[in-house]
């Protein structure tokens, strides 16, 4: 499971706490709320369907008009929440395992294109699989605000295996062009990612960090590491 998120508030990857389960995922936008996470987490773990934790969480908040809520248990089932009050274009797409929101977008076509980049990489890891539909959702449009593309300021990625802790979890909180900035991370983090879960199995058997850069990095993805 996981979430992945781009937009033009500062930070907002601190807000994707709710994909930290192994009982499904919470999201809360367009004026997040971080106290959904755990709430919502708690009653995924009671076995309660996704239309159930929304409707908890939107009874809960008294400002749910403002927000946009999203739920999906384990077994891909999602329920989306979109707030009377949410500026700009917003709404959501649900399908087989997966739930795309949005709000203050160029439109509709936005989420479909993220929906589409998201279903043709079906082979592909699902950390992969996110940043992919963050990048199909800019090049179609992103945010904006009359008619103009709202650049993306901060961007995040958070997935969950079979562990209570994150397998990736990488987050942009503020850079110009926060989506390009969320790729080069991934890719630059990507072979050291099960270096990383070797040392943490069994340091004694790894070598150094350093000299296993020295034998599986190029210089220049050394020197773009250190940026």
């Amino acid at each position: 499971m996981g979430i992945a998120v781009a937009t033009y508030s500062i930070a907002f990857g601190s807000f994707t706490q709710g994909a930290h389960s192994a009982f499904g995922v919470v999201m809360s936008q367009a004026n997040g709320r971080r106290a959904n996470a755990p709430l919502g987490q708690s009653l995924l773990q009671q076995g309660l369907s996704s239309k159930s934790v929304l409707a908890t969480l939107v009874q809960n908040d008294p400002h749910e008009s403002h927000r946009q809520i999203a739920v999906m248990t384990r077994n891909g089932s999602g329920a989306v929440h979109t707030g009377a009050s949410v500026q700009g274009w917003a709404g959501a797409k649900i399908g087989a395992d997966y739930t795309i929101f949005g709000n203050v977008l160029a439109g509709e076509h936005v989420l479909t294109a993220m929906e589409a980049s998201f279903q043709e990489a079906e082979e592909q890891p699902l950390v992969e699989r996110l940043i992919r539909a963050l990048e199909s959702g800019r090049d179609a449009g992103g945010q904006a605000s009359k008619d103009r593309h709202v650049t993306e300021r901060s961007a995040g990625v958070v997935v969950m295996d079979r562990k209570s802790y994150a397998a990736w979890d990488l987050r942009v909180d503020l850079h110009g062009t926060a989506v390009e900035e969320l790729r080069r991370i991934y890719s630059l983090y990507k072979p050291y990612q099960p270096y990383y879960e070797d040392r943490e199995e069994d340091p004694s058997s790894c070598p150094t960090q350093m000299a296993w850069e020295r034998e599986n990095l190029t210089d220049a993805q050394l020197q773009e590491t250190l940026k």
